[in-house]
């Protein structure tokens, strides 16, 4: 409730020293009813109880500030890495994916003294649960990277990306794993069409304009992957 008088302390002490005509007039102001011949007691009553859902409105709003700076600070104070070294992998559109990855302290220190060279591993497969890759492919990176858009070849169904280091033996280290992730299917006619080809359309899908449509994809997305 809004105080209306900033003149008036509404404690008992004072609505004490007040005549019956001031309380009236008081009480008024807040919007209190008061009935004729009442109590001057009751309207002294009933004013302390505004005054204590002032109090407790004003301490309430105080707390919520004081809530939400503390939820400022902390937002502010994120840190840029979490000391820990892994990859994670999402769909940005059935196309392409998002890859990000960070190092620990420690992994970062032993890359960076070493000068070794990483990459990412790019791994294909026919199932969830298939343990060989049916295509792989690898990307470059710099150590300062965090981040990379992959396009995706057409026709893959699962998917994993691997951060890795070269190393001087036969094998490279894998020093992260992301997780498998499905790759939303298509028709595999639409998903491998490159224009110029004599693509087959129902009369039904060239009126949508598909046409259009799978020559812009084509441009946009799998220009890159074009023997």
């Amino acid at each position: 409730m809004k105080k209306k008088s900033d003149q008036i302390d509404l404690s008992r002490n004072t609505l004490e020293t007040l005549t019956s005509s001031q309380l009236i007039d008081l009480a008024d102001e807040y919007g209190i009813d008061i009935p004729d011949n009442l109590n001057r007691q009751f309207i002294i009553e009933e004013l302390i109880e505004v005054a204590k859902e002032i109090d407790e409105n004003s301490n309430y709003k105080e707390t919520i500030k004081v809530s939400d700076d503390a939820v400022n600070t902390i937002a502010t104070e994120l840190p840029e890495s979490y000391n820990e070294t892994k990859i994670d992998v999402m769909l940005r559109n059935p196309v392409s994916l998002f890859v990000y990855w960070d190092f620990s302290e420690v992994q970062l220190k032993q890359l960076k003294s070493n000068k070794i060279s990483i990459y990412l591993q790019i791994s294909f497969f026919d199932s969830m649960e298939a343990e060989k890759p049916e295509d792989t492919f690898e990307i470059q990176i710099n150590i300062e990277d965090r981040e990379q858009y992959i396009l995706i070849p057409g026709g893959k169904k699962f998917v994993r990306v691997d951060l890795m280091q070269n190393t001087t033996s036969s094998m490279d280290a894998v020093l992260a794993v992301s997780s498998r992730l499905s790759i939303p299917q298509g028709s595999e006619e639409f998903m491998n069409f490159h224009p110029g080809e004599n693509l087959k359309i129902k009369p039904i899908l060239e009126l949508s304009g598909i046409k259009t449509v799978l020559k812009n994809h084509y441009n946009n997305y799998r220009q890159s992957f074009n023997d």
